[in-house]
């Protein structure tokens, strides 16, 4: 993936492969470009592979988020690369594509959630309306003293955002009726608070399922649609309990609903099925793939299904009905995670172990490459903007232990001796 700092892009890539029959993540490299065009992008990480000795034949799989220079269809970053290794296979973030299902919803709620941000603008972007705020909460005891930004760019910040909004409700009131703005009728507005408790409940859940489709090792394409179908089951058990007028499953919008006796109208009642059914067919669409590809492959998840068939070879078929009727590879499926389970075959069913993992190793998500750009925001900064980040950033984001003396020995370059 590629992000901007300061005046550069930096590419920024991670790697998942096996080693001494384990699963490993760690970053591949991070270079700063010039262009985040496609094919600077593929050049770049063309030459690194080559550089390295690496080959493109051991390549399985490729995750990207859904940008135009990564994934175009005849001149994409990805459309190069897959000329270079045919048998891998791209797969499009899933919490990209959870972020995306997202984005429609109806005017009146949509126009909440613009509001809400110009409430919050109003008084983070003053640096003298935050501190008098952060005053005020700290006066009446709050155990949060400051709002959050909301930016399209961090796919978890609407829930966390609104919710903050919703907490701090009371305070904000007394805040903006000091300065008699207009803010103050919209907070006091029922109908507003209600939409507004129930997207802050909503993109809350969200977050949830946001935060269950990251992780290191397991996470894989079966088990991110496990959590796809689960999360849409859930959109439906809402949707019957909002038609019935049971709103315990968004409990912000419950107690705000308790708390001053209301009942909610008609509209804002069908608002809220129809946006819950929207996320629901939205969800279909951006996992409808997915869904299929793990229909066609649902041995490796259900290997001892009776009367399954790989679609590979037919020693591949020969070696899962050794496989299903084999009771102590049974027992053992049952207490292993599935990565794990297919590795321990390695020697046993060669064949089946190897199909399975070029089906489980691919990254599920680029939630590996968000984590590195968090750790960048911390290592390269206005005081060190000309900092060269790959040495620094594996330092921060590898979970293998670093000899640290070794590294500074590389260099071999003579510390400053202090004054």
């Amino acid at each position: 993936m590629t992000r901007r700092t300061f005046k550069d892009c930096q590419l920024l890539t991670f790697v998942r492969y096996v080693w001494n029959d384990n699963v490993y993540e760690d970053m591949l490299f991070c270079e700063p470009i010039l262009r985040t065009k496609s094919d600077v992008i593929a050049n770049t990480v063309q030459q690194f592979v080559t550089k390295k000795g690496l080959d493109w034949k051991r390549c399985v799989g490729i995750c990207t988020d859904g940008a135009k220079p990564m994934c175009g269809k005849k001149t994409g970053a990805i459309t190069q690369l897959l000329k270079l290794c045919p048998l891998a296979s791209w797969t499009h973030c899933s919490i990209h594509r959870e972020a995306l299902a997202t984005k429609t919803m109806a005017p009146e709620l949509k126009n909440v959630l613009d509001r809400a941000v110009l409430i919050i603008n109003f008084i983070k972007s003053r640096p003298l309306q935050a501190r008098l705020f952060e005053i005020l909460c700290k006066e009446m005891c709050r155990s949060h003293t400051a709002l959050l930004f909301h930016a399209e760019v961090r796919w978890l910040s609407r829930g966390k955002v609104l919710t903050r909004l919703v907490e701090l409700r009371d305070e904000i009131l007394v805040f903006l009726h000091e300065r008699n703005t207009a803010f103050v009728e919209w907070l006091c507005d029922e109908n507003f608070v209600m939409r507004l408790t129930y997207l802050a409940d909503i993109f809350g859940k969200l977050n949830d399922l946001n935060l269950s489709l990251q992780g290191a090792g397991n996470a894989h394409i079966f088990s991110v649609n496990d959590k796809i179908r689960s999360f849409r089951q859930k959109l439906q058990l809402w949707k019957q309990n909002i038609e019935a007028e049971n709103f315990d499953c968004f409990e912000t919008l419950a107690t705000f609903l308790a708390t001053n006796e209301l009942i909610v109208p008609g509209g804002i009642r069908t608002e809220i099925v129809d946006h819950l059914h929207g996320l629901d067919s939205n969800l279909e669409i951006y996992f409808k793939d997915s869904m299929q590809k793990c229909a066609s492959r649902m041995w490796v998840a259900t290997p001892f299904q009776p009367n399954q068939l790989t679609g590979i070879s037919t020693q591949a078929d020969e070696q899962l009905i050794d496989l299903s009727e084999d009771s102590t590879e049974r027992l053992n499926f049952q207490g292993m995670n599935l990565i794990q389970f297919w590795l321990s075959l390695g020697e046993k069913f060669s064949l089946l172990s190897t199909e399975a993992m070029k089906i489980l190793l691919p990254f599920s998500s680029s939630y590996a490459c968000e984590q590195g750009f968090s750790a960048m925001i911390s290592l390269k900064n206005k005081y060190r903007n000309r900092l060269q980040l790959s040495h620094s950033l594996r330092l921060k984001v590898s979970h293998f232990p670093v000899d640290v003396s070794a590294v500074v020995n590389t260099f071999r370059k003579r510390a400053h001796c202090s004054h």
